[in-house]
């Protein structure tokens, strides 16, 4: 493959690469803490949540989202607005003997850490992508009637 080409070709990657990645990546960690017990861990770019939204049937959208979800969706964008101006902090801490976990804002994110009788759970979503999220599907939703 002659130079220019693969040029542009790692260039159309670099931008492709930026474009998918612009709004974070979401983490699932999940392991299990017996002998056999599963391991899930994967990273998905969060852009893929707001395409979703978009890529969901419209009239399937309209049908789950009523009066009272338009009003849950504005206090959720509300919510998130105000979690992406915090700093690092922990939203929730529970700890009892053989389990713990912990909400928190962490670099932007939304964490969840479990460990409930050594069964690991890690969730981390970036706030700005929830919010965008919730904006496009009260784009999406019924005018209230």
């Amino acid at each position: 493959m002659p130079v220019p080409v693969m040029g542009k070709v790692l260039l159309g990657m670099v931008v492709a690469t930026a474009v998918v990645m612009k709004d974070g990546v979401i983490e699932v960690n999940v392991q299990e803490h017996e002998k056999d017990g599963t391991h899930l861990h994967f990273y998905l770019p969060a852009t893929m949540a707001t395409w979703g939204v978009h890529l969901a049937p419209a009239a399937r959208v309209r049908e789950h989202l009523r009066h009272q979800d338009r009003e849950n969706l504005a206090i959720a964008r509300a919510t998130l607005s105000a979690m992406e101006k915090l700093d690092d902090a922990v939203l929730v801490e529970v700890e009892s003997p053989k389990e713990h976990v912990n909400v928190a804002i962490r670099n932007g994110n939304f964490v969840v850490d479990v460990n409930d009788h050594g069964d690991l759970v890690h969730i981390r979503v970036p706030v700005r992508a929830a919010r965008k999220v919730v904006e496009d599907l009260e784009e999406d939703s019924p005018p209230d009637t």
